[in-house]
């Protein structure tokens, strides 16, 4: 049978006396780990965690309400242990411990990087700006719709358009183009084409400035080809992937070869609205694109060019369409109408 060791018993009173600050120590490591601490003007007293500072709130995290925001402006005093990045408002960055006294000046203690000078509550951005992800992000589509009857009658319709964008934080890059083309009877019917190119740099998250080449060609409107040259300042109200809202405002010089009336060329003020709104889920695209010209030279000459339609997803990256273009021309060529207008179906491809 197994043989038990005696036990010293005059080892136990040094286990009792070490166990106290074992019991400390295991609590230490138990307990949560506090981060931070906020003092309102009001008096109320938080403990957590700062989660960001961002247009002028503080979004604290508290292990008893959870995420609360709280104006910038009513924090009195702040005290941060753990490493929290700032961003000036001049753009500089800096992690460490922070800092807020109650005669409002902030101290960043970065350690071995040593303590930043005393700064003034003004001079704060944010608090653990977004990570900013600086790789080229692309979309498109591609929509194509044609009628081809043959028999009593002979129809041929084509319809075509197509965008590319590629997006940095800093940069916007925009191709697209549209052909429609029709014949009845062997007579054209129609007959147009157009080409954008636009590069956007972004002078804030919002502001940016343009610079942007346009080709058009309408046979059956005598115009042979319009091409415009322009620059501009433009604004992106908002850009996500359930909304995109912008405006833009420039100055062009537009020149028109036409087939038979005498050709033009004039200095021009553009205005733009571009607009889209995903519903239902992400399951139907409104869109609306406006482009209005007007010469400097002669304010009653003033080209608009409006496209407003849905796309409805059917599969995954597959859609159907249906758009109205608008093209409108306040001064055209004689015996050619100032407005034209198309009702067109087709199915596409987005990413």
């Amino acid at each position: 049978m197994p043989v038990l060791k005696e036990v010293n018993v005059k080892n136990f009173p040094l286990v009792f006396k070490f166990a106290p600050a074992c019991a400390v120590v295991l609590s230490l490591f138990s307990s949560p780990v506090i981060a931070a601490n906020v003092v309102l003007k009001n008096g109320d007293r938080l403990t957590g965690e700062i989660v960001k500072l961002s247009d002028n709130i503080l979004t604290f995290k508290s292990p008893l309400f959870g995420e609360v925001e709280l104006p910038w402006k009513q924090v009195l005093e702040l005290q941060s242990d753990d490493g929290v990045t700032v961003k000036l408002k001049d753009g500089s960055t800096a992690k460490g411990k922070v800092t807020l006294s109650q005669q409002g000046e902030l101290v960043i203690d970065q350690g071995d990087l040593g303590r930043s000078r005393p700064l003034q509550r003004a001079d704060v951005a944010m608090f653990n700006p977004p990570v900013v992800d600086r790789s080229v992000k692309y979309s498109g589509r591609a929509n194509l719709g044609g009628v081809f009857n043959r028999g009593n009658s002979e129809d041929d319709a084509l319809n075509f358009d197509t965008e590319f964008i590629a997006r940095t934080p800093e940069n916007r890059y925009t191709v697209a183009a549209e052909v429609n083309e029709a014949e009845s009877a062997g007579v054209t019917t129609t007959s147009n084409r157009y080409l954008l190119t636009q590069y956007d740099a972004f002078l804030s998250e919002k502001d940016y400035l343009f610079v942007n080449a346009k080709g058009e060609q309408d046979k059956l409107a005598d115009l042979n080809l319009r091409t415009s040259l322009g620059a501009g300042y433009g604004y992106q109200f908002f850009e996500t992937e359930r909304a995109k809202l912008s405006t833009e405002y420039g100055l062009a010089y537009i020149n028109e070869d036409y087939i038979v009336a005498p050709d033009e060329s004039f200095p021009s003020l553009s205005l733009g609205l571009n607009y889209e709104r995903k519903f239902w889920n992400k399951r139907l695209v409104f869109f609306n694109n406006n482009d209005l010209s007007v010469s400097l030279e002669d304010t009653a000459d003033a080209l608009f060019k409006t496209k407003v339609g849905l796309r409805v997803p059917i599969v995954e990256n597959v859609n159907v369409a249906t758009q109205v273009n608008l093209d409108y021309d306040n001064m055209p060529p004689p015996g050619v109408k100032k407005t034209d207008s198309s009702l067109i179906f087709s199915v596409g491809y987005g990413f």
